[in-house]
């Protein structure tokens, strides 16, 4: 009877003490997996702020880098609005110094073709033109006592040319001698642009005829 006893009164305590250390484990599986949950969540938020930072970061250098192109693409297309405008500004200049020196070209050839050799004062003009019938006769007389044409169609041309000659001339000479008494309207209007013009013919007359029957023995 007493070991009856003795084993059930073991059997009792094995028992307490069994559940003893469930209840004691229970609470430690219970403590480690909650330091586990938090190791896990302080991680999962170290890593969130990491990548958050990383990814502001990057996003600041993108801004900035689009920033900085955006200034170079801007500080280039200035540049290059300035060099046009420089080029353009060059060329607009050039072409009207070329414009200009063209007109005044123009003026001038005009000018010369028009008889405004003789421009200035009447008295200035008289004397410029009875100075251009001097020379000319002289020159007219030095060729007249060279030219010696040979052939008949020669010697025909070279009268034709000094009948021409003697005519622009005595012509010349005639507005000269209508100019001492002309007003400057008339002589402005009529005697100046007419005398010049028989001046001109005079001059090329002689020049052609001297090319013609300069030499000793023209044909």
């Amino acid at each position: 009877m007493s070991k009856k006893l003795i084993a059930f009164a073991a059997m009792l305590a094995l028992a307490f003490g069994m559940t003893a250390c469930e209840e004691k484990t229970t609470p430690e599986k219970a403590s480690n997996a909650t330091k586990s949950a938090g190791q896990t969540a302080g991680d999962a938020a170290k890593a969130t702020g990491n990548a958050v930072g990383d990814a502001g970061k990057a996003a600041g250098n993108a801004v900035g880098d689009a920033g900085k192109a955006a200034g170079n693409a801007v500080g280039d297309a200035g540049k290059a609005a300035g060099n046009a405008v420089g080029d353009a500004a060059k060329a607009t200049g050039n072409a009207v110094g070329d414009a200009a020196k063209a007109t005044g070209n123009a003026v001038g050839d005009a000018a010369k073709a028009t008889g405004d050799w003789l421009a200035g004062s009447k008295d200035d003009a008289v004397k410029t033109a009875q100075n251009k019938v001097s020379d000319l006769e002289t020159k007219w007389q030095a060729l007249q006592d060279k030219a010696a044409p040979t052939t008949d169609e020669a010697k025909a041309d070279w009268q034709k040319t000094k009948d021409q000659m003697a005519q622009l001339l005595a012509d010349a000479k005639t507005r000269l001698v209508a100019a001492k008494d002309a007003t400057d309207d008339v002589w402005q209007k009529d005697i100046r642009p007419a005398l010049a013009a028989a001046l001109d013919k005079a001059q090329k007359l002689y020049d052609d005829a001297a090319a013609k029957f300069g030499s000793t023995q023209a044909t």
